[in-house]
C-alpha cells in the first residue's frame, strides 16, 4: 500500500516518526516510546481506573500506619510508658509504683474490651429479636457496620501519623539514629554502643543501675576518654558496695567487655561514686619509656613509673619504698613492675640493690648492677641474715651520724632495698628474718620489695597488710584482695581480681594494678612503664662504668665479721675501700674472694693468692703480703698444708677473715687478739 493511500492520522504518525527516530540508534525505524494507558485523557475508564489505585493505595498504607500506630500506642499505655518518662524511675519504690499502675490499666483495658464485646452481641440480639433478621444476617450486618468504622477510624488515624512524619523528616537535616539499635521508651536498658552523646550515656547508665533496683539522684557526665566514658553518680537509697557487687549484671546490660565497668566511690561522700565505662585497653597508647641517664635518680626524687587511668603520671617516691607485689602468673610482676621500679632503683645515687628469688632466676637481666644475687632458698636465707644485722648496726650507728628519727639515705650512706622475688618459697627461717626486716627496717633505711602469685595468710603471717607501705595488686583472686587490701576492700572498688592477666601473645591486662600506700589511696587502675629487656641490658654496662654505690664503711663495721661467713665481706672491705681510701681493704677482699671461689680453706701464696693480687695490678711479694696481712691482724702467719703439688707455703681462711675484721673494727680485732 502506498503512502498516499493511508488514512490522515497514519501519515501524520509516520511522518513525527521519521522526524524523530533518526538521532537514536537505539529506536527501530517506524517506533516511538508512548505513555502508559492509564495516563491517556482519551479514556474516562482508565483515568477513574488511575484514581481508584492511587485512592487504594494511599488508603492501604494509611491503614497500615494507622494499625501500627495503635498498636504501639496500646502497649504505650499497658506498659505506662507515660508514667515512667513523668517520674523517672530511679528506686525500687519508683518501679513498685510503676508495675502497680502497669496491672490496672491490664485491668482496665480488660474490662473496656469485654464490655464491647457484650454491647456488640447484645446489639446483635436486639436487632434480630427486634426486626425479625436471622442469626447470621444480623451478626453480619453489626460485625460490618462495626468494622467499617473501625478500619475508617484507623485510617484516619494512620494518615494523621504519615502527615506528622512527613513534616518531621523535612524538617530534619539529617534522620536521627543512635547506633545499631533504638533505645525503647518503657525504661529498659539498652547498649552503651548505641549512645551518641553524653545524655545518652546518662539515660543509658541510669536504666542499667535502676535495673539492678540501684536508685540514682543525679548523673553528670565528666567525658568521653577515648576508652570510654567518665560519670559521677550521686546515688539514692544505695551503697557502693551494692554498686560493686552488681558489676557483672550492669556489664550484661551495657554490652561492656569483661571488667569493664568500673566504680570508685568516693571516701568523703558514701553517696558519691565515678563511673567509668570501659569499652577498650585505656594504656593502648602508651609509649615505651627511655630509660634513666647512670647516677641521675635520687631515692627521694619523685619517679614517674607509669600511668593512671584518669591519664595522670604514676609517680612514687623510693624512700620508704617498701612493697608487696601480688598477680597471678602473666599479670605483669616482673616485666612490669618489678622491672620498672628497679630501673629506677638502678639509676639511683642513693640506692644498693639486692636481688632475692629462692625458686627461679630473679631479674637476670639487671646483672652485676645487683650488689648482691641470691638464689635457691638458702642463700636467700643468708643475704636476709646479713640484711638483719645491717638493720642491727644502723639502730645504734643512727645517732651517732645525727640522723634524727630516720635513716637519711645520701651517696655515702645509701638505703637499701631487696627484692624477693616468690617469696613464699623462702624457708621458715628466711620467713622470720624478712618479717623481722619489715618491722624494724623502715627506720633504717632497708626495704623489702616482695613479690609472688599468692597472698596466702600463712605466707608472712600478720605482716602483709600491717605493715608493707606500698601494697601493689595486679590480675589476681578475690582472697588476695581481701589478705593484703583487707576485708571489705572490695565493696569499696578495690577489685583487681576483675583484671585479666596475660595468655600467650594476648596482652589483656597485663602490668595494670591497683595501690594502696603513701598518696595512692583511689581505687583506680594504673599502668606501669614497660621497659624490654634489652633497654635494661643495653644500659647496664654505662651504670656500672658510672659506678654503683655500695653499703657503708660504718653499717658494714658495726654489722661486724662473723667467723666463717665469707659471704658479703668482700663487699665489706670494697666499700671501706671506696670510702675510706684504704687500700690494704681492696687487697684483703681480693683474697676473700679467692676463697669463696674456691671453697678451700687453704690457698698457697705462689700459685693462687700472689697471681690473683698481681691481676689487680699489686705488685708486692710474699713478705709484703705477710706484712700486710699482720698489720691488721697482729700473729698471723703464713702455713704448709698438703695439696696436689705438695706441701707449699699459704695462707688460712682462718687468717685472712682476722685481718678483714681487723680493717673492719681495729677496737674489736685489737681487744679480741689482747
Amino acid at each position: 500500500m502506498a503512502i498516499d493511500q493511508l488514512p490522515a492520522t497514519a501519515v501524520e504518525v509516520v511522518a513525527d516518526v521519521s522526524a524523530s527516530a533518526a538521532p537514536s540508534p537505539y529506536i527501530a525505524s517506524g517506533f516511538t516510546p508512548d505513555k502508559p494507558a492509564s495516563a491517556r485523557t482519551g479514556s474516562a475508564a482508565m483515568v477513574a481506573a488511575r484514581a481508584t489505585g492511587r485512592g487504594l493505595g494511599t488508603t492501604t498504607r494509611h491503614l497500615a500506619t494507622g494499625t501500627a500506630g495503635t498498636g504501639r500506642a496500646g502497649w504505650r499505655y499497658l506498659r505506662a510508658t507515660d508514667r515512667v518518662e513523668s517520674i523517672e524511675p530511679s528506686s525500687p519504690s519508683d518501679w513498685h509504683h510503676i508495675k502497680e499502675e502497669r496491672r490496672k490499666r491490664w485491668i482496665t483495658a480488660a474490662a473496656t474490651v469485654g464490655g464491647g464485646v457484650a454491647v456488640s452481641v447484645g446489639a446483635w440480639i436486639g436487632m434480630v429479636a427486634g426486626l425479625s433478621f436471622t442469626a447470621i444476617p444480623g451478626l453480619e450486618a453489626a460485625a460490618s457496620t462495626e468494622g467499617a468504622a473501625a478500619v475508617v477510624a484507623t485510617a484516619l488515624y494512620g494518615r494523621a501519623l504519615n502527615r506528622r512524619a512527613a513534616a518531621e523528616l523535612e524538617a530534619a537535616d539529617t534522620p536521627e539514629a543512635i547506633g545499631p539499635g533504638e533505645p525503647g521508651d518503657d525504661g529498659e536498658p539498652f547498649p552503651l554502643a548505641w549512645c551518641k552523646d553524653g545524655e545518652s550515656v546518662a539515660v543509658c547508665l541510669k536504666r542499667a543501675l535502676a535495673a539492678e533496683g540501684i536508685g540514682t539522684r543525679q548523673i553528670t557526665v565528666l567525658g568521653y576518654r577515648g576508652w570510654g566514658w567518665e560519670l559521677a553518680i550521686e546515688l539514692k537509697g544505695a551503697t557502693p558496695g551494692k554498686v560493686m557487687a552488681a558489676s557483672d549484671q550492669i556489664e550484661g546490660h551495657l554490652a561492656l567487655p569483661d571488667g569493664g565497668f568500673m566504680p570508685e566511690p568516693d571516701s568523703r561522700d558514701k553517696s558519691r561514686v565515678t563511673v567509668r565505662l570501659v569499652a577498650s585497653n585505656p594504656f593502648a597508647n602508651m609509649s615505651r619509656p627511655a630509660v634513666h641517664a647512670p647516677n641521675a635518680l635520687s631515692v627521694h626524687d619523685t619517679v614517674v613509673m607509669g600511668r593512671t587511668m584518669d591519664g595522670s603520671n604514676l609517680a612514687l617516691s623510693l624512700d620508704g619504698f617498701c612493697a608487696l607485689v601480688i598477680g597471678a602468673m602473666g599479670a605483669g610482676k616482673s616485666l612490669g613492675a618489678l622491672r620498672t621500679i628497679n630501673e629506677a632503683l638502678t639509676a639511683c645515687r642513693d640506692a644498693v640493690v639486692w636481688d632475692l628469688d629462692p625458686i627461679k632466676g630473679g631479674l637476670a637481666e639487671f646483672g652485676d648492677l645487683m650488689a648482691k644475687r641470691a638464689r635457691g632458698p638458702q642463700e636467700c636465707e643468708e643475704a636476709l641474715e646479713e640484711a638483719l644485722s645491717y638493720v642491727t648496726a644502723r639502730s645504734t650507728l643512727m645517732p651517732a651520724l645525727g640522723m634524727g628519727d630516720r635513716w637519711h639515705a645520701t651517696p655515702e650512706h645509701p638505703n637499701l632495698y631487696i627484692n624477693i622475688d616468690e617469696f613464699i618459697q623462702l624457708s621458715a627461717k628466711g620467713k622470720d628474718s624478712a618479717i623481722k626486716i619489715l618491722r624494724t627496717g623502715r627506720q633504717y633505711g632497708i626495704y623489702l620489695i616482695m613479690a609472688g602469685q599468692e597472698a596466702t595468710a600463712d605466707a608472712l603471717g600478720d605482716a602483709i597488710a600491717a605493715i608493707v607501705a606500698y601494697r601493689i595488686l595486679m590480675a589476681c583472686r578475690f582472697e588476695d584482695v581481701k589478705i593484703a587490701f583487707g576485708v571489705g576492700a572490695g565493696a569499696l572498688g578495690w577489685r583487681p581480681d576483675r583484671m585479666k592477666p596475660a595468655v600467650g601473645p594476648v596482652a589483656n591486662d597485663a602490668g595494670q594494678a591497683m595501690i594502696i600506700g603513701g598518696p595512692l589511696v583511689r581505687a583506680i587502675r594504673h599502668q606501669f612503664n614497660q621497659y624490654s629487656r634489652e633497654q635494661i641490658t643495653a644500659a647496664a654496662p654505662d651504670r656500672l662504668k658510672a659506678g654503683r654505690p655500695r653499703m657503708d664503711a660504718d653499717t658494714l663495721m658495726k654489722a661486724g665479721v662473723r667467723t666463717g661467713q665469707v659471704a658479703g665481706l668482700a663487699d665489706r672491705l670494697d666499700a671501706l675501700a671506696t670510702q675510706g681510701g684504704m687500700e690494704d681493704a681492696a687487697l684483703v677482699a681480693v683474697l676473700v674472694r679467692e676463697f669463696e671461689l674456691s671453697g678451700e680453706g687453704f690457698l698457697p701464696t705462689a700459685t693462687v693468692l700472689l697471681p690473683a693480687l698481681h691481676n689487680t695490678g699489686w705488685a708486692g711479694d710474699a713478705e709484703v703480703l705477710g706484712r700486710t696481712l699482720r698489720k691488721h691482724a697482729p700473729g698471723v702467719t703464713t702455713t704448709r698444708d698438703n695439696t696436689a703439688d705438695g706441701k707449699p707455703r699459704g695462707w688460712t681462711r682462718d687468717a685472712i677473715e682476722q685481718a678483714a675484721a681487723g680493717l673492719l673494727d681495729p677496737v674489736q680485732a685489737r681487744s679480741q687478739a689482747g
